[in-house]
């Protein structure tokens, strides 16, 4: 794995950054809307857990675990400044709705066991490697039309993303004993928690377009994109 320090200027991203394709456009907005707070709870949960890592007999794995660390404390960054550029685009409200998101993460750190927290961390890791093969290899030419800001943005995570895979899972098996019960709960109740945000958020997004007529196609043309977008992913 490598650490790749990367600079993006988004003062003149778009916000649609692909004009034809608005809704995928604001899935992936809210996605971002809240990753800022998940890459740093990720990095609290997996350095929970480190502690208990016998680094003298693993040394690869704990390089690993630093490696994983620096990739998403740059992920954090990132995304924090494309948020940024969102929230002044004409989204005040997605500040504090992802917000919640971080009460909850926080609340996850303080309440629940490390074993639990990195459970949590591994299901989410497991979508990783999913998202990255679509858009790597199935996405075609479509990726061809996006504002280059955000092309970047998200192409660069992705890699990363598929890179650094295994990191949570492998430290999951040495410090529990791959516990898969805990594993399965982590992974069901991560993808629950964080799809029900991003779904409630793209929504609210793409509405708060309609309303201001910056999406100027009917609701109804905008729903069936919509659900095309659901049932193809």
């Amino acid at each position: 794995m490598l650490v790749r320090k990367v600079e993006l200027d988004f003062s003149d991203a778009k916000i649609r950054w692909a004009e034809d394709q608005p809704e995928f456009c604001h899935l992936l907005n809210a996605t971002s809307s809240f990753l800022h707070h998940l890459e740093s709870f990720l990095n609290k949960a997996v350095r929970q857990s480190r502690k208990d890592l016998d680094a003298a007999a693993h040394p690869g794995l704990d390089l690993d675990v630093s490696m994983f660390c620096a990739q998403e404390g740059w992920h954090a960054k990132l995304h924090a400044q494309f948020n940024a550029k969102l929230v002044e685009s004409g989204y005040p409200w997605i500040g504090p709705a992802a917000d919640k998101m971080r009460d909850d993460f926080a609340r996850f750190l303080a309440t629940k066991s490390p074993r639990w927290c990195l459970a949590y961390s591994e299901g989410f890791e497991t979508v990783g490697p999913i998202v990255s093969q679509f858009f790597f290899e199935e996405a075609g030419d479509v990726l061809y039309d996006w504002d280059e800001p955000t092309v970047y943005l998200w192409l660069w995570h992705f890699a990363e993303e598929y890179e650094h895979r295994s990191v949570c899972n492998h430290l999951f098996k040495e410090v529990y004993d791959n516990n898969y019960p805990a594993r399965i709960y982590g992974m069901v109740y991560a993808l629950c928690h964080q799809f029900s945000y991003t779904l409630r958020t793209a929504n609210a997004l793409i509405n708060a377009d309609l309303a201001a007529g910056r999406i100027t196609e009917s609701k109804l043309r905008s729903k069936l994109r919509r659900s095309e977008e659901r049932r193809v992913g």
